[in-house]
């Protein structure tokens, strides 16, 4: 199925239901039908054709989210390109992509036109807004107020449908290329287990530059649902009132997310009990967090989930597991097949350390104009017709099917001839109270190869020093786990998508 049909879809059976809460503004299933297919409409006649790239280098706005599904409905690639990314890398991918077309905000012009200087054959600018358009750009409102039918084609579930640019081991990012078929597949099988229904709403403060933010638009779409957007969590009680007043059903979210709504104080009074679900994926759930959530959001069911970009989701947790599995990110969802295989490939029994393989629809096509890197994460398959991706996390996984995710494997911490996992240690960590957000991670060692190094960040008001923190792993840790070195820092490094970083130019 393509993906701008969801929005059509929906569009027949609820023209009148709100589909879009963004700022003030609250758009129909008709409406943003009919603009979805005005924009389309302009983007085929300014030249777009099937398979070109459009960038969208904006907030989480209603002019986003058109800009995917007009870009779609025109059979063009959708780039989403988080608006924190500075000029260097935005060029960047202007240019590895090709893109032919650059919407962004008359804000975010300045760095835009020094990422132009960055490309040989720079994409046409279209501006959202009420400004004056600058000389060379074009208004995305006379886009919308173009007449016109849609445009006819002819594209499969096949096709390309979007890029999402991560960052690679070599510094430049790589750009996964996701075709309507892999989003859908992923789309149907969380729609399934998390009982998705017209009567959802869905509160997206995670970045729609993300694998895991445009699943939030996706899902709640095909299903006939509303979505709430935000740009971000940066005021948290505002997050809080929007769940409340808009009666959200759905929340996703990501540790770093959930560490700043967990500062707020009585949130299981604040009169939250639409929530029905929260779902947690792009990171390791510390396990304190899991009771915390519960007390915090009692009517909703949580779910952990695991998933990467190359393939969006791979495992979630039913809720009914969280007590007896709280480390655990559940089993294969549906339609996917997950086994944990050695360095040569070969499969692993249970409880052995070994890489997630993934086989099944929801794999990438591969990484846009880099095939070598798409050789390394995509193997060939038991047939001719089938592939196999690499994810790169280390996990085990028990006699039932449940994994439990060990490290980045370019993450693990090898001290004292040991391996250990900084999620464990942080873990660990993490249930001394006081403690916001934690990162260990090994920094090189003459004698140990890696010394262990954590560091803290406090909740306010809070006091701890680095020989309680080191007495507290002891008494939880074997010997060897235990943190060399504790510093206290004001924030973790962390990624557009919220992610803490673990990444050697990070680490002081």
């Amino acid at each position: 199925m393509l993906l701008h049909e969801y929005l059509r879809r929906s569009s027949r059976q609820r023209p009148a239901k709100v589909a879009l809460v963004a700022g003030q503004s609250r758009i129909t299933y008709a409406q943003l039908a009919r603009d979805t297919d005005a924009l389309s409409g302009s983007l085929v006649r300014a030249g777009v054709q099937r398979g070109d790239r459009v960038a969208i280098y904006l907030e989480n706005t209603s002019e986003t989210v058109l800009g995917v599904f007009g870009t779609l409905a025109a059979g063009g690639v959708f780039v989403v390109v988080n608006p924190a990314t500075q000029p260097d890398r935005l060029g960047f991918v202007l240019e590895n992509c090709g893109a032919r077309i650059l919407v962004t905000s008359h804000e975010k012009l300045p760095a835009a036109r020094q990422a132009l200087t960055l490309c040989t054959a720079p994409p046409a600018l279209v501006l959202p807004g009420t400004g004056d358009t600058p000389a060379g750009a074009v208004s995305f409102t006379n886009l919308l107020a173009a007449p016109g039918d849609p445009p006819r084609l002819t594209s499969t579930d096949v096709d390309l449908a979007g890029i999402i640019y991560t960052s690679g081991s070599t510094g430049k990012p790589k750009g996964v290329c996701l075709s309507h078929g892999n989003i859908h597949a992923v789309v149907e099988g969380v729609t399934e287990y998390l009982e998705h229904t017209e009567r959802d709403v869905v509160l997206c403060v995670l970045p729609l530059s993300s694998s895991y933010g445009l699943l939030q638009l996706f899902v709640p779409f095909s299903t006939g649902g509303t979505v709430v957007l935000e740009k971000g969590v940066m005021f948290p009680y505002e997050v809080v009132r929007r769940i409340r007043d808009e009666g959200v059903t759905g929340f996703a979210g990501a540790p770093t997310v959930f560490a700043i709504l967990l500062r707020l104080e009585g949130l299981e009074n604040e009169g939250l009990s639409s929530l029905r679900y929260i779902t947690n994926a792009a990171a390791a759930m510390p396990a304190s967090f899991v009771p915390r959530i519960r007390k915090a959001f009692p009517s909703a069911r949580l779910f952990l989930m695991h998933g990467l970009t190359e393939c969006l989701r791979t495992t979630y947790l039913p809720p009914e597991d969280l007590d007896t599995r709280p480390t655990s990110v559940g089993r294969g969802m549906p339609n996917v097949e997950l086994w944990v295989a050695d360095n040569d490939g070969r499969p692993l029994g249970p409880g052995k350390v070994g890489e997630m393989m993934v086989r099944g629809p929801n794999i990438m096509q591969g990484y846009w104009n880099d095939p070598e890197a798409t050789a390394r994460m995509i193997l060939p398959g038991r047939h001719p017709w089938e592939k196999v991706l690499r994810t790169g996390d280390l996990f085990t996984m028990d006699e039932d099917g449940y994994f439990t995710f060990v490290a980045r494997s370019d993450e693990l911490i090898k001290s004292r001839g040991e391996k250990v996992s900084p999620i464990e240690v942080e873990n660990a960590i993490y249930t001394l109270e006081g403690v916001a957000e934690v990162r260990v991670v090994g920094v090189p060692d003459a004698v140990l190869g890696q010394a262990i190094r954590a560091e803290v960040v406090l909740k306010p008001g809070m006091a701890l020093d680095e020989a309680a923190v080191k007495g507290h792993c002891k008494r939880l840790l074997e010997d060897f786990k235990v943190p060399q070195t504790v510093v206290f820092v004001e924030s973790l490094p962390k990624t557009a998508g919220g992610k803490i970083k673990r990444s050697k130019d990070t680490i002081a």
